[in-house]
């Protein structure tokens, strides 16, 4: 892609993928226990310069996924309600390592301030029990979905970039290519 092409798309869909996570109040957590058994959880999240930062109680079993297997699948999903397809909802996904953040340390200050500005007092709560893990999930390589067709790989930094597809939805009567969702199949 030219370099002029690219800079058009970062320029039109940076923003909204920005305005889009800041939408989000949660992030949904595919993890995996030590034996490959997989679960699926969310978690009120804050997004700090160096990631996402959920604060999890170690009971729950998405955190101990977490702590046993450090490798973690991100979802914000747009809400069914407001989406035009059920199908094609709008989402941003990541690949993320996950990283523990340590008591007490500044790290730890900054993202319980930054839950807080998000949630209010219930975090101060929660960060004072000790079965209340504070993690970072830094994000690796992800997808913003706009809709059926409209997908872009996007980095840790927000770059984005075109996803080359080799190949699209194609009709099973007579093999032929779908141009829009709305076509007649």
């Amino acid at each position: 892609m030219s370099q002029v092409k690219q800079e058009r798309l970062q320029n039109r869909l940076g923003p909204e993928i920005k305005e889009f996570r800041e939408s989000c109040q949660t992030i949904q957590l595919a993890t995996v226990d030590a034996n490959g058994n997989p679960n699926v959880s969310y978690a009120p999240f804050a997004l700090l310069d160096d990631g996402y930062y959920v604060l999890i109680s170690q009971i729950a079993k998405h955190a101990r996924n977490l702590l046993e297997n450090p490798k973690v699948s991100l979802m914000m999903i747009e809400d069914e309600a407001t989406s035009k397809t059920i199908y094609a909802r709008k989402r941003l996904t990541f690949e993320a390592n996950v990283v523990i953040v340590e008591r007490e340390t500044a790290r730890w200050q900054e993202a319980v301030a930054g839950l807080t500005a998000r949630f209010g007092e219930i975090v101060d709560g929660l960060s004072g029990l000790e079965d209340f893990k504070m993690f970072r999930l830094e994000p690796t390589q992800g997808l913003f979905v706009k809709g059926f067709g409209k997908a872009f790989q996007v980095s840790s930094d927000d770059l984005v970039d075109f996803v080359h597809l080799t190949e699209g939805h194609k009709r099973v009567k007579d093999g032929s290519e779908v141009t829009a969702p709305t076509e007649e199949l």
